[in-house]
């Protein structure tokens, strides 16, 4: 891996992950030390370690243990790292952060917007190391909490397992390839030395190009094209398919035989013509004529039976201009019918009632008839003694009787005039 500003870290710390990552032969990369990156404030933040292979970008953060750190250290995104036996912090912080993650997360964030800002396209991604260095003779694990993606915190007791977490990392094909000029344009923007002139940077992208890192994305893709297709098997050819059968020969169809003729004469039969023989798939006889007898050698054949003449077809019904519904019968049919019906009797509000002059009413009458034998007349009790009896009166002085004898005079008639006891008089 190719290392820029290497020279110039002072802790010891740093100095031994710098000789590790020289070391790392694995994949193609170029490692930094002590980078400052603008941020869209005006400000910069610093970054340890800033690494770039063909599919990944790492910020680094390392940190040295205390001499007091011993045992597991509890270590987790929000909140203060821990070991037992001490309130300290067991790792230096910068200013007022609350432990290493939140101070590699600020470089992280600050690279991401940088470089989306320089090339005018997405934020890339960027990975944000925390590697912690022990001090020697000392015993120390890690209690991980729950970390956000992108971040990982790792004890620096060791080269290999710094190796083992870059080659994860580098393996990522998914994401946009670092591409030489890419670097290049970016490590030019963050004022690195080996940028300062033309002649610097072509001899920096001639490094990288030699490390190992493409030179456009679209090779990179054909490189990942061509893998793939060596890893994967060619698909086995399609069998070719079966020939269709040919279709089978339609059967000729048999001649058609007319009967003979009913007119013919006994005395001379007439032989039926030559019949073909029915195909072996056809079973069904047409439909117009008699099926032809099988017929023997030296068999003589008889002339077939007359058809008896067609029967003449009958005119169809016609159809009576009034039907009776369907349905129903003759009875119901007149019993929906309607039929003339006597007038209902004239109302009469009930009430008291007035008898008429016996004279009016044959003058309302018109003499087309007699007039009624008896008048009802509206009951009222006459006062005075009765002179035939309990049930009998005289009413020879009442205006009634005067009218009515007067009506039996014109009319001729003699009924004699008995009333009740309790007779009404006109109103």
């Amino acid at each position: 891996m190719l290392i820029i500003n290497g020279d110039i870290t002072t802790p010891k710390t740093e100095q031994q992950v710098v000789e590790w990552l020289a070391n790392y032969v694995t994949h193609p990369g170029i490692a930094l030390s002590g980078v400052y990156i603008p941020r869209l404030d005006g400000g910069s933040t610093q970054a340890d370690l800033l690494v770039f292979t063909p599919y990944a970008a790492a910020v680094i953060e390392v940190d040295a243990l205390r001499k007091k750190a011993r045992g597991p250290l509890s270590c987790s995104m929000n909140e203060r790292w821990s070991v037992p036996g001490t309130h300290a912090d067991p790792v230096q912080l910068r200013g007022d952060d609350l432990n290493p993650l939140h101070q590699v997360r600020r470089p992280v964030s600050a690279l991401r917007t940088f470089v989306a800002e320089l090339t005018r396209g997405p934020e890339p991604f960027v990975d944000g190391l925390v590697l912690l260095m022990p001090k020697s003779g000392t015993t120390v694990t890690l209690d991980k909490g729950p970390m956000p993606g992108g971040f990982t915190v790792l004890l620096g007791d060791s080269a290999s397992q710094l190796y083992s977490w870059f080659g994860r990392t580098a393996q990522h094909r998914d994401r946009t390839p670092w591409t030489a000029e890419l670097v290049v344009t970016v490590l030019t923007a963050l004022r690195v030395d080996r940028t300062r002139d033309a002649e610097s940077r072509r001899r920096l992208y001639a490094d990288l190009v030699a490390e190992g890192f493409p030179t456009e994305v679209s090779a990179v893709r054909r490189e990942e094209d061509t893998d793939s297709a060596a890893s994967t098997p060619a698909p086995a050819p399609a069998p070719a398919p079966a020939p269709a059968p040919a279709p089978a020969p339609a059967p000729a169809p048999a001649p058609r035989v007319d009967p003979t003729p009913a007119t013919a004469s006994r005395a001379e039969p007439v032989p039926n013509g030559p019949t073909a023989a029915a195909p072996a798939g056809s079973t069904t006889q047409p439909s117009n004529f008699a099926p032809v007898p099988r017929q023997l050698p030296g068999e003589r054949t008889s002339p077939p039976a007359a058809r008896p003449p067609p029967t003449p077809r009958r005119p169809p019904p016609t159809r009576p201009k009034h039907r009776t519904p369907t349905g129903r019968s003759q009875a119901q049919t007149s019993a929906l019918e309607p039929t003339p019906s006597t007038p209902p009797p004239p109302h009469r509000t009930p009430g008291r009632r007035r008898s008429l002059d016996p004279h009016l009413r044959h003058r309302l009458h018109g003499r087309q008839g007699p007039p009624p034998r008896t008048i009802r007349l509206p009951t009222r009790t006459v006062p005075g003694p009765a002179t035939r009896g309990d049930n009998a009166i005289d009413l020879a002085d009442h205006p009634i009787a005067r009218h009515l004898s007067a009506f039996r005079n014109a009319h001729g008639r003699s009924n004699l005039l008995s009333v009740p006891n309790r007779v009404l008089n006109e109103s």
